[in-house]
Order: structure tokens, then C-alpha cells, then sequence
């Protein structure tokens, strides 16, 4: 059954506006994310992946899949998750022709056993005259979203370079983050907090509060996009900034872990996340059959809300039990072994799967190339019990720490502790000391790699997706090891895995599993992963120009005011 939306949410709903979506009119209500309309319209399928054209919809709602990417007022590969819907808005999906749900370049998958991700290396070489021909035709197969003809190129405009300084920065404004700013800031020094998003969740705004009194500079709308040797980039709407500080705190809390199973890409697989926030927020259910996979207390609190809502629910089900997700399209039934331990295969008719399991966002700890190590079938970073990690000067708080350190000290205390080593970092450069000194520079174009101690879990199914964004399933890696192709980067740069849109956020466990050598026994073993490279997030060429006249230093502007 299609999604609809709850009754009470209808009324109490805000305008309606309409819009288009690929030349038809639907409805929906002002300022709710695009893709949040579209669902609740019934279209599930918002775009096609890169190489075989595999339907993809509504994921996360974080903006970070690009499942749900789709060309918004002309312009390309928008995340229509974090686009607000607004009267007389034109929506075009994307990667598909002639329509994302009638799809003839889907007969790609098909055949993708032919078409390995070496082939485009190995053919369409010779004659030499046709080689532009053919990168013509394979640009038109493939390729992410284009620019149209015409369209006012005035989708952002030159930002200021700024250059900033502070004692203890923490990127992520959520509860973890803010706590262990507060923290800091008892701790004395300069505190600055680093939020992407524009809007503080009201359940946040008394932290916000205590934070900004207590003197912590909290930049809402403010997002991290890389590390350098100590030094993290970040980027609002007016400037672009580079800002040095005595110890830097990772508090960027997870990342939906997708089951490792075929099918798994198909519209109608969804966080229990995202379910959570349209059933509460959106007031959409998005199915009346669904099934439940992966444990926690997320997952329980949405299977009482499904079931409030009128919806049919299974489960929760062990992650483990799952075995595949099938459908022409969206997800139309799943098959999961017996949860009594019979081994007894089970096929169920469903229009949904919600999974519940998180994976730590790593993205800054790689970057800055700290130790990490598999806990519970996740990577997780390598923490002392204050948070320290392995990079001098690093810390992390949140639920990636918690993973591995659920009885470790308060995230609050975890703060005072970063304030104490930007503080003993600070004496120590006054007095001319090295020892305690900031965080060795790391020379430009030659970023750190994470080693990843201990055991990785078993490679799931060869013909599951390890990589969403460019359609790598496990046989694909297999076959890369098995020739020769031992080293990480030779892997992730011939297959393509790791290097899409999500920029592996949503694939490194799987990918990483793929690679890891089954042989291993030994739990001290160091894995080498593929390199953490910035930028953080995707970013548009245009974001990075800069104003004239603003590479000087300039002062810090004064923290923005909170949204309501």
C-alpha cells in the first residue's frame, strides 16, 4: 500500500502548495521537504543509480545518501530531503530516461555481470577518433545530473575567506556536542561550535542557551569540510573559514548502517530514523506492511508508532535473519530465516523495511588519520577513557564514543579534558616546549590512513550492493583481490567503491568487509583502510569561490543569533 498521510496531520497541517514532478501536478504542504511530498504522494522512486540505472527513494533524510537526488527548479542533483517545498515548484527526477519510473536503461542491471567496473577502462579505446563519441555515449548512460541550457547560473555567490582561532573547536551542535562545549567552556578559553544545520532542535534550544552564556561561540548553519593537519575548513552561507584550535572535538554523532543484503538499495528500505521523524514530524505513514530489522530502542519506539498509526508490523527481526529484498522496484517482499532458530526460510509480503542499526560517523577521525578498530561488526574509533584518540589534540564525544566506551566519563567531562590539552598545548608553545606540542602538520596531498585493528566480520552475500552509489556488489571486489589488487586505494579507485556521492558514508563497513581477507584470525591484526580525503561533504565548485579582496585574515564576525 502506498504511504498516506494520518488524518490529524492533515488537518492541522499547514498551506498547500502544488508543485510538478517530472511534468505532473501533485500536492503538498509549505515548507516540508520535497521528498517528504513526493512520498506521501505515492512516489517512492525519486532517482536511478549511477551505472545500472537501479531505482532508488527516500533513505535517511539527512542529506548525506544522495538516494534521493533529483533536479529542483533546473538545478542538478539537488538532495530533496533538505529542499524545502514551496508553491509552483518544478521537480525533475534524474539518471533515467524517459522517466525515473519507466526507466529502459534499468536492462543495464540485467546484464551487469558483463559489464565489470574495469570494462570502461578496457573498451572504447580504439579507433582514437571515436574516443570522444564514446565518452559521449557513456556520459549519457551513466553520469549524475546536467546543467541545462540556459538556466541564470546564480545559485550562490563569492564568500569571504576568514580565518579564525580557538582553544577548543567542537564540530556537531547536537546534545553531545553542546554538553561537551559546555564543558570546555568551564574549563576557561575560547570555545566555538560548529553546527551544518541551520536550525537547532527545539528539544536543544535550553543548551544552546546555557552554551552561549557561558560564552561558547555557537555557529549554526556553519559546516566542518575538512581537516588539514590540524586546521579544519568549514563553510556558511557569506565565508568560507579556516580555523586552528588547541584540541578539536568530533562530536558528529552516526550514520544509518544499511543491511548487507541484495535488495537492500530498493525504494521502500528506510531508517527507523527517518520513519521516526515523518510519522512524529510529517504526520506520513510511509506503508502499511512493514517489517522491522536490527534491535535498539529507536526501533522499538517506531514499531509503537507504526502500530499506532494502523500499520502492519514484523518484528524487530535480528539484522543477521535477513537474507533479501525483492520487488519490481520498490520493496514488495523480504526473506529472513526463522527468528526460533528452525532454519527455516521465510518469505513475507511487505512495503516496507525499517532497520535500526547506526554506524559511528567517522569522517573527521579518518580524515586526521586516527586509529580505529571494529567493535560489534561497526568501525569505531580507538579512544582513551577521556575521549582522546590517537591524533594528538582530537576527541570524540557522542554515540560513537559510547559505542566503545559506555561507562567513560560525561561528554561535559570529556570537554573539560580538551580544554586542559589546548591549554598544556598552549604553555607548552609559549615556553618553547615540545612535548604536548599541536598536532604534527600533514603535508598536502599526502593525507593519513587510518589503520583498523581487529577482526572485521564475515564479506556478506557476493551479490549484494558493498557500494549504493556506484552499483559495486561484493563479487566485484572479490574479483579485484583475486587478481592481485591487495591495497585498499588500487581497489577502491578500480572499482569505484567508496568514491560516489555519499563519499562511502553509507558503504565503508561493507566495503571494508569485502576487502578484508577472511584468512585473518588474529584480532590484532592491523587493516589498512582506504584514505579519508576532505572535503567532509559534497560541496559545489561555485561554493568554494572566494570574494576579492578577502584573503586577508579578517576578524571573527559575532555568533548568529538562534533560530527559533
Amino acid at each position: 500500500m502506498p504511504a498516506r498521510r494520518l488524518p490529524e496531520a492533515a488537518e492541522a497541517g499547514g498551506a498547500r502548495v502544488r508543485f510538478t514532478f517530472d511534468g505532473r501536478r501533485y500536492e503538498g504542504i509549505e515548507g516540508e521537504p520535497v521528498a517528504v511530498s513526493l512520498l506521501a504522494a505515492g512516489r517512492l522512486t525519486l532517482s536511478r543509480s549511477f551505472r545500472f540505472h537501479r531505482p532508488r527513494g527516500l533513505m535517511c533524510s539527512t542529506g548525506e545518501c544522495g538516494w534521493c537526488e533529483c533536479e529542483v527548479e533546473g538545478r542538478p542533483s539537488v538532495r530533496t530531503c533538505r529542499v524545502r517545498l514551496r508553491d509552483g515548484m518544478a521537480v525533475r527526477g534524474e539518471h533515467a530516461w524517459p522517466s525515473v519510473e519507466h526507466d529502459l536503461l534499468r536492462a543495464l542491471d540485467l546484464g551487469s555481470r558483463l559489464v565489470p567496473p574495469t570494462f570502461y577502462h578496457h573498451r572504447f579505446l580504439r579507433p582514437r577518433r571515436l574516443r570522444k563519441a564514446y565518452l559521449d555515449v557513456l556520459r549519457w548512460f551513466g553520469g549524475r545530473g546536467r546543467l541545462r541550457r540556459g538556466m541564470p547560473m546564480d545559485w550562490h555567490v563569492p564568500r569571504a575567506l576568514q580565518r579564525d582561532e580557538a582553544d577548543v573547536l567542537v564540530v556537531g551542535g547536537g546534545r553531545a556536542g553542546l554538553l561537551a562545549a559546555i564543558g570546555a567552556a568551564d574549563g576557561g578559553g575560547r570555545v566555538v561550535v560548529l553546527e551544518a544545520d541551520a536550525e537547532i532542535d527545539p528539544d536543544l534550544r535550553d543548551l544552546v542557551t546555557q552554551a552561549r552564556s557561558l560564552g561558547v561561540d555557537v555557529r549554526l548553519g556553519t559546516m566542518a569540510t575538512g581537516w588539514y593537519g590540524g586546521m579544519v575548513t568549514a563553510m556558511d552561507d557569506s565565508s568560507l573559514w579556516e580555523i586552528r584550535a588547541g584540541a578539536v572535538i568530533s562530536a558528529t554523532g552516526t550514520y544509518d548502517l544499511v543491511p548487507g543484503v541484495p535488495g537492500a538499495d530498493r525504494p521502500g528500505v528506510m531508517s527507523a530514523r527517518l520513519v521516526g521523524r515523518l510519522l512524529a514530524r510529517d504526520g506520513v505513514l510511509p506503508a502499511e506492511r512493514v517489517i522491522l530489522v536490527g534491535q535498539g530502542q529507536e526501533s522499538e519506539s517506531v514499531a509503537v508508532a507504526l502500530a499506532e498509526a494502523g500499520a502492519r508490523v514484523i518484528g524487530p527481526i535480528a539484522t543477521a535473519s535477513l537474507s533479501g529484498i525483492g520487488g519490481r522496484g520498490p520493496v514488495s517482499w523480504v526473506r529472513y530465516q526463522d527468528p526460533q532458530g528452525a532454519r527455516v526460510t521465510t518469505r513475507e509480503r511487505v512495503d516496507l523495511v525499517v532497520f535500526g542499526d547506526r554506524t559511528p560517523n567517522l569522517d573527521l577521525v579518518l580524515a586526521a588519520g586516527a586509529a580505529v578498530g571494529w567493535e560489534d561488526g561497526r568501525i569505531d574509533a580507538q579512544v582513551a577513557a577521556d575521549g582522546r584518540t590517537t591524533v594528538a589534540g582530537l576527541f570524540l564525544v557522542g554515540d560513537g564514543r559510547e559505542l566503545s566506551h559506555r561507562n567513560g566519563p560525561s561528554d561535559q567531562e570529556v570537554g573539560r579534558a580538551a580544554a586542559a590539552h589546548a591549554r598544556r598545548t598552549r604553555e607548552n608553545v609559549a615556553s618553547g616546549e615540545v612535548g604536548g606540542g599541536p598536532t604534527p602538520t600533514i603535508r598536502a596531498g599526502n593525507p593519513a590512513r587510518s589503520p583498523a585493528r581487529g577482526l572485521a566480520p564475515a564479506r556478506g552475500p557476493a551479490g549484494a550492493m558493498v557500494c549504493f552509489c556506484e552499483d559495486v556488489r561484493g563479487w566485484e571486489i572479490e574479483a579485484e583481490l583475486a587478481a592481485g589488487y591487495s591495497d585498499p586505494e588500487l581497489v577502491k579507485r578500480r572499482t569505484g567503491a567508496l568514491t560516489g556521492p555519499c563519499q562511502g558514508k553509507y558503504c565503508l563497513v561493507a566495503v571494508t568487509c569485502a576487502m578484508s581477507g577472511l584468512e585473518a584470525t588474529d584480532r590484532d591484526q592491523t587493516v589498512v583502510l582506504p584514505t579519508g580525503r576532505p572535503p567532509l561533504r559534497p560541496i559545489r565548485l561555485g561554493d568554494l569561490v572566494v570574494a576579492d579582496g578577502s584573503i586577508e585574515p579578517i576578524a571573527p564576525t559575532p555568533a548568529p543569533d538562534m533560530v527559533p
